[in-house]
């Protein structure tokens, strides 16, 4: 197989999984709870990396929505998702410690 065709099947399959997430049968619980972790995840570091902005109370949300993709990794059983969001509660966790301290 040639670079050409490796790129295509790579972007097709990129391509493909994103289109899943338009039907309605894709937002089962876990990946509802998934999309929305991330994105809340997405809240915290882009305004922190970009503008150097932070906003502890989204870190409130942070520790939920991470508690809630631990649960969803079980459901999907992604351990190295487990171990992120675990250390993710302790990295939000300190952050509001931080903010009050």
């Amino acid at each position: 197989m040639n670079d050409k065709n490796i790129i295509r099947v790579f972007f097709g399959k990129i391509l493909r999984a994103l289109r899943t997430m338009s039907s309605s049968s894709y937002w089962t619980g876990a990946n509802t709870v998934e999309a929305w972790g991330f994105a809340t995840k997405i809240a915290i570091i882009f305004p922190g990396l970009l503008f150097g902005k932070q906003f502890w109370w989204l870190y409130i949300f942070a520790i939920a929505s991470s508690i809630a993709l631990i649960w969803s990794s079980t459901v999907k059983t992604l351990p190295t998702i487990i171990i992120f969001n675990v250390l993710w509660v302790i990295l939000a966790s300190t952050a509001i410690i931080k903010h009050f301290a």
